[in-house]
């Protein structure tokens, strides 16, 4: 198959199909898939990656930014970045990520993970989550906070209990893989 470049966008009627073929059997297998409706299907090997940004609340408690998780998805982590640097009065500062505002149905509270006594988080800190998966082998499992068959409001939320000198930045990194 030619290798070819296009300068403009490019038009189908019947969709993209990302493939690979077996050299031996000549079987193909697709490994990315963009139907005819534009709904993009990809290989669970493949992740998507979300960004949302948010900064500490300008007194003391919750600073929520929300994040839309597209329909057909399964969250994988999710993570904060300290994009620039944040300062309070000696304190906490925590996380947690919920399908409610001020949830924690996807990640726990964790109120000082951030910082525990302290008073700065410096530009570049990172932090991972630890995902809430409410899924267990039983005679009636629950459906997983994890997954969205629909598209769907996520809750980030950013908790002080000091006023801030400087609110800082903060990044969420939610990464995902969409499933058929």
């Amino acid at each position: 198959m030619a290798l070819t470049t296009f300068s403009g966008p490019v038009r189908s009627l019947g969709g993209f199909i990302g493939a690979t073929q077996n050299e031996t059997t000549g079987a193909f297998t697709n490994n990315f898939v963009i139907n005819e409706d534009g709904t993009v299907v990809t290989s669970p090997a493949i992740v998507l990656q979300g960004v949302a940004t948010g900064t500490l609340s300008a007194t003391t408690g919750d600073s929520i930014t929300q994040f839309s998780q597209p329909a057909n998805t399964v969250i994988k982590s999710i993570s904060v970045l300290c994009v620039t640097a944040a300062e309070v009065a000696t304190g906490d500062i925590g996380f947690e990520v919920g399908t409610s505002s001020s949830g924690a149905q996807i990640v726990a509270t964790a109120a000082d993970e951030i910082l525990d006594g302290g008073t700065d988080v410096p530009a570049g800190a990172y932090y991972n989550t630890t995902l809430l998966n409410t899924t267990a082998s039983d005679a009636a499992p629950a459906a997983s906070p994890l997954y969205a068959s629909a598209a769907r409001t996520i809750y980030l939320n950013i908790t002080n209990t000091t006023t801030p000198v400087s609110r800082g930045s903060f990044k969420w990194i939610i990464e995902y893989s969409q499933v058929a």
